[in-house]
Parts: C-alpha cells; sequence; structure tokens
C-alpha cells in the first residue's frame, strides 16, 4: 500500500490507551523520566497508534521512547502499528510471533532495533519511515554479532590469548529486510 493512502488510516486512527508502560531509564527524579511500552495489557485492537506521551504512576504526562522488551510477542491480532516520533528503541523481541503484523511506522528518532524484534513476522509487507534511506542505513539493527574467544592468561601480563574469533547471525531481524521500505513518510 502506498504511503498517500495509508496515511488516511494513520490520520483516522486513535491513539491506543490503556496500555501499560514501564520506566525507561533509571535515575533521579523518576518521576519525570521517560517511559517505555511494556505489554498491551489485554488491548485486542488492529490497529495500534502510540500516543506521544503516557502518564506515569507520579500522574505527570511523560514521553514514551522505547519499546520494550517482549511488549507484542505472540499477538496475532494487530495488524498495523504506528509508532509515535519520540520512538527511539526497540527491545529485544518486542514484535516477534505478530503473525498478523502487516504495516509499521517508524520514526526518524529510532536509532537501535535490538535481537529478534521481528522474529516470526511473516506478513509484514511495508515499513513506513520517517526518516532518508541513509538514515535508515544508520539505524543499529542487531543481525549479527561479532565476537572474540580467549584462551589462557598470557604469563606475567594481564592479556589473555586469543583463541578465536567469529561472527555470529542473530536470528529474527530478517523481515526488515524483506518488506517494502517507503522513506519520508511524516507521522
Amino acid at each position: 500500500m502506498n504511503y498517500n493512502e495509508y496515511r488516511i488510516i494513520i490520520e483516522n486512527s486513535p491513539e491506543t490507551y490503556g496500555l501499560e508502560y514501564n520506566l525507561a531509564v533509571t535515575w533521579l527524579h523518576p518521576e519525570r523520566l521517560p517511559l517505555k511500552l511494556a505489554s498491551l495489557n489485554g488491548c485486542t485492537d488492529k490497529i495500534i497508534k502510540l500516543p506521544n506521551e503516557a502518564v506515569n504512576r507520579y500522574g505527570k504526562s511523560v514521553p514514551v521512547i522505547s519499546i520494550g522488551k517482549n511488549a507484542f510477542k505472540d499477538n496475532s491480532v494487530v495488524t498495523d502499528i504506528i509508532l509515535s516520533p519520540n520512538i527511539s528503541y526497540i527491545g529485544n523481541n518486542a514484535f516477534s510471533s505478530c503473525t498478523a503484523l502487516e504495516r509499521i511506522v517508524l520514526p526518524k528518532k529510532l536509532k537501535h532495533i535490538d535481537k529478534g524484534a521481528f522474529a516470526g513476522c511473516t506478513a509484514l509487507t511495508d515499513i513506513y519511515y520517517e526518516g532518508t534511506p541513509d538514515e535508515w542505513i544508520n539505524i543499529s539493527v542487531e543481525l549479527e554479532r561479532h565476537e572474540y574467544v580467549y584462551g589462557e592468561l598470557i604469563p606475567g601480563t594481564p592479556v589473555q590469548k586469543l583463541t578465536a574469533e567469529r561472527i555470529i547471525r542473530i536470528r529474527g531481524n530478517e523481515a526488515l529486510k524483506l518488506a517494502n521500505i517507503h522513506f519520508h513518510c511524516l507521522i
């Protein structure tokens, strides 16, 4: 579906409320800290449109900046997800096994997609990205990890001898490579 057609769906979709959030970071003054989406909290909407801000447990409205680990995992109802412009991080297995997920809107602020975030998203056909192709390339997507295996300690030094070096392929974000990516899609 081209973005002009999809934009009508986005604009007519209300923000989804009743979702569960946790603190995205820990620091002093937790009442002011941004939130991450923790779970759908029983929401059965087909289209999830995240709000820019949510009310925290202190009654203050703060930005939602990330999608937590397993937030949408094993959901077979959601077909469309519209992330707010504040989202910069998508956690481990955040959308894994969302078998009905067809379309997702990703913001320009997105910097990292963790391992397995889109594992099993077999229906994902379209990604609508707010940024440019160059900005898309700069998103850190966990597809592989470089690993070193160390052997014994070298006598008389605090250094261990490197015995192996390998790149491990991490499964789960292949759906990002198979979907159509639409650029310059304003949220």
